[in-house]
């Protein structure tokens, strides 16, 4: 019974944020400072990489293949196949990033797991939060890619937290689960990017579910990251509402997962010293 009240206490993780404000917003500075130091073009490095990847998908896409999507109010426009696509790879790479560095998380942070006081739960929802703030370059980068080639953004983009605070939530949820798996195996890191390789080609980001056959259909939809990516592209791209019933069962699926993974991380973490 104390197990599953403690599962079904949804105000565990924003107490903790609040209680521990300051630190947290310092270590997010700390991390987002860090990742470019030393670098001679800095921050403006979270802007060329993926403004170099729009650039070349749409070259090879657009103008090369002339690759079309099945919409009819788009397909007239070269650049809408690599922007459809871009903006997959935009929800993508916070989740890809998210548990590509939680892997070795805990690890490289011995000096923290001494600490006795520090809350390491702390540390996968930083990692979240700091993907998410160098993806809000490829939102930008998207955005200007829609109005130049697309003309402007329908209001429906406003709706966007929609599909982002699934994506968080489900990011956070799994990056839990793999740091804290990480302590005990040290092979999760290899895994974890195998995972979010397969990952990458079961989400619709390079092709519409209608071309799978029917009978393969049900694996994609099984992906969270299917309805976040689809739901992302009417409201970025179509102009049109999302589905809010899809809306609000992947918002319910994506907290349980979140849940489910702070409570492991909580649980797993007491042995986090032992071992390291």
């Amino acid at each position: 019974m104390n197990a599953l009240l403690y599962l079904l206490d949804f105000t565990r993780a924003p107490r903790l944020i609040w209680r521990h404000r300051g630190l947290f917003f310092q270590m997010l500075r700390r991390n987002i400072v860090a990742r470019y130091r030393g670098s001679v073009l800095g921050i403006i490095w979270c802007f060329a990489h993926p403004l170099m990847m729009l650039t070349v998908y749409t070259f090879v896409f657009g103008i090369i293949f002339k690759a079309r999507w099945g919409i009819d109010t788009l397909d007239d426009n070269r650049a809408a196949f690599p922007l459809i696509m871009f903006c997959g790879m935009t929800m993508f790479s916070i989740f890809a990033e998210s548990l590509n560095m939680a892997g070795n998380l805990i690890v490289q942070q011995t000096n923290l797991v001494k600490k006795v006081i520090f809350p390491l739960e702390l540390l996968p929802l930083l990692t979240v939060c700091t993907a998410f703030f160098f993806g809000l370059a490829w939102f930008f980068l998207l955005s200007v890619g829609v109005f130049c080639f697309l003309g402007v953004p329908g209001w429906t983009m406003l709706l966007l937290p929609l599909t982002l605070l699934p994506l968080l939530l489900l990011s956070a949820g799994l990056a839990c689960i793999v740091s804290a798996f990480g302590v005990y195996l040290r092979d999760v890191p290899q895994l974890v990017a195998v995972g979010v390789q397969i990952l990458f080609f079961m989400t619709p980001i390079f092709y519409p579910v209608a071309l799978v056959p029917e009978k393969l259909r049900i694996l994609l939809l099984l992906n969270p990251l299917t309805p976040i990516v689809e739901e992302s592209r009417k409201l970025f791209l179509y102009g049109m509402q999302p589905d809010y019933t899809v809306c609000l069962v992947l918002l319910a699926v994506c907290l349980l997962i979140f849940q489910l993974g702070f409570c492991c991380f909580a649980k797993m973490k007491k042995g986090f010293a032992d071992v390291l």
